[in-house]
């Protein structure tokens, strides 16, 4: 670990001081590794959270920003704007909450609409979820290595700036389940604003045209979904979806007619770059306009960190199995 940290940190290093692969002069760049990092963490706290709670992770930031809150109870309809939530969705999770003996219901008389507060059986919960949501930060983001650390706080820093903490004690002291409404906030804030901007275009979509452009010729499917860290089902759909829009084509290789490739056409060339300048938008919004000029730098260099553990983890893995080798028997 001590070895793998000091690895790291030197990318760090370099790559904050000298590399075009992420940033141009005055600008801060999200690439495809940046989003791969992102599903990972994203993914993994949903993990941890469904390890240790019947709530899925909107009810979940419901139940936490009440619990933020606590003892004042939040108009149902102020918690919809607080959390950027649509009505039905605040009422199914409300209902959901209600029926857990989560949180309660308040009535007043003579005036329409409700408010609703945490009980201590909610705020139990999430003392019970909290610590597998830590494991699960942890296994992502070991804060023992200085550079996932700053990733992991710019990346809470960053969700703060959207969704403010109601509460700087309960954020101190729920810091996973912080991480976890940070990154469900960024996620949905991303994915809205790729599919507004791109004719309703998927994230997995645009993940795909952006590291099309990224490499600048075509690439394997399965050569995609490995660099993408998506499933091959995730990858074949968002490709046969990109084909059927006219943005890229299928080809295949005349000495491995298995193989699928995956070009862009004109139109899709034209696509990614609004891709990128969607991505741009986003992390100018949500990011680089709020955040000091060290954890940008730390949101920047995000993707790279974690692509190189990942890959010393795998690299690790071979050698590992390697050594299981045994002679076949004649």
């Amino acid at each position: 670990m001590v070895h793998q940290c000091n690895d790291l940190m030197t990318r760090k290093a370099v790559m904050s001081d000298t590399s075009t692969e992420y940033r141009k002069p005055g600008k801060y760049l999200l690439d495809s590794t940046f989003f791969v990092a992102f599903e990972l963490a994203h993914e993994g706290l949903k993990e941890g959270l469904r390890e240790a709670s019947c709530l899925n992770c909107t009810q979940y930031r419901v139940l936490v920003k009440l619990a933020a809150a606590e003892p004042e109870p939040i108009g149902q309809k102020n918690l919809g704007i607080i959390l950027d939530l649509k009505p039905n969705v605040i009422t199914h999770a409300v209902n959901t909450l209600e029926d857990a003996g989560f949180v309660e219901r308040i009535h007043t008389p003579g005036k329409r609409g409700s408010r609703v507060r945490v009980l201590e059986a909610g705020i139990k919960h999430i003392e019970q979820a909290n610590p597998a949501i830590i494991a699960q930060l942890y296994r992502i983001f070991p804060t023992q290595t200085a550079p996932f650390r700053s990733i992991c706080e710019a990346a809470v820093m960053a969700g703060a700036t959207i969704e403010p903490p109601l509460s700087r004690e309960m954020s101190r002291k729920f810091f996973a389940s912080r991480a976890l409404a940070s990154f469900e906030v960024l996620r949905k804030r991303i994915e809205k604003a790729l599919e507004e901007s791109c004719d309703g275009a998927t994230f997995s979509e645009c993940r795909v045209l952006q590291r099309l452009g990224e490499v600048g010729y075509p690439m394997r499917i399965v050569d995609l979904a490995r660099q993408l860290k998506l499933t091959s089902a995730t990858a074949v759909r968002a490709t046969d979806r990109l084909a059927e829009r006219g943005w890229v084509e299928r080809m295949s290789a005349p000495d491995d007619r298995k193989a699928v490739y995956v070009a862009c056409t004109d139109e899709g060339r034209h696509m990614q770059d609004v891709v990128l300048a969607s991505v741009d938008r986003i992390a100018t919004q949500y990011l680089w306009s709020r955040l000091a000029p060290e954890k940008c730098r730390d949101i920047a260099m995000a993707g790279h960190v974690v692509m190189a553990d990942l890959q010393q983890r795998e690299e690790q893995e071979r050698l590992s199995t390697l050594t299981q080798l045994r002679p076949l028997k004649q």
